[in-house]
């Protein structure tokens, strides 16, 4: 069973935060709280004796309060409620401290905007950690590259010849040369298109050369 006690106290700040750092580094923040308790009466709502309250913060809370609320901001604070005794001359007095452990603006006397902040040890552990999935995904590229190579080897180191690309589909395949010596066909006449009600025009032919035999039969005659 715990035997500390926590508050939720409702009040207004009556100093601005000050914000601190131990010797380590750590950040520490405290500022004064004001609260008065009120009740009803037959002539209305009165409040009551105004009560103190010493509120301190640690680590990235304190930053946070610390740039957030200022004199006179309407809060609502939970912590844990002590006592500290201190003395001046001889009179003893005590202070209420509240430990804060979260809070806020009060959102009934008024409106806030909130901003994330992301504090250095976060952005840190973020970069580590994009880091280090960068590099897993290189290895990862690295890996799938070599298996790829591994399982398609290329021809020439195979021993084996390359494959030649198949023409392209749609396209006439190519026509071959003529072979050395032999005489190249003659064109093939190709006949203009008829009309409909329209005689077919003769076809042209190219003018035949002479053949060798007419040149043979002309030096005999001679």
């Amino acid at each position: 069973m715990s035997r500390q006690l926590d508050l939720v106290v409702q009040g207004v700040l009556g100093t601005n935060p000050a914000v601190t750092r131990t010797s380590g580094g750590r950040a520490y923040c405290y500022f004064r709280l004001a609260t008065s308790p009120s009740f009803r009466t037959a002539q209305g709502w009165r409040d009551g004796q105004t009560i103190w309250f010493t509120a301190k913060a640690w680590g990235a809370l304190a930053e946070n309060l610390g740039r957030s609320l200022h004199k006179g901001d309407p809060v609502v604070l939970v912590g844990r409620f002590t006592q500290e005794n201190w003395s001046k001359g001889s009179e003893e007095f005590s202070t209420n401290v509240l430990t804060v452990s979260c809070g806020g603006h009060d959102l009934t006397r008024g409106e806030s905007r909130f901003m994330r902040i992301v504090h250095r040890s976060d952005t840190e552990d973020d970069g580590d950690a994009a880091t280090s999935e960068a590099s897993t995904t290189t290895s990862s590229g690295s890996a799938g590259s070599a298996q790829s190579a591994g399982s398609a080897p290329s021809p020439d180191a195979a021993g084996l010849p390359a494959p030649t690309s198949a023409p392209s589909a749609g396209l006439p395949a190519p026509t071959p040369a003529p072979s050395a010596g032999l005489p190249e066909p003659a064109p093939t006449p190709v006949a203009d298109p008829v009309m409909p009600g329209q005689a077919a025009p003769p076809l042209m032919t190219p003018a035949s050369e002479p053949n060798a035999l007419d040149y043979v039969l002309a030096d005999e005659q001679e």
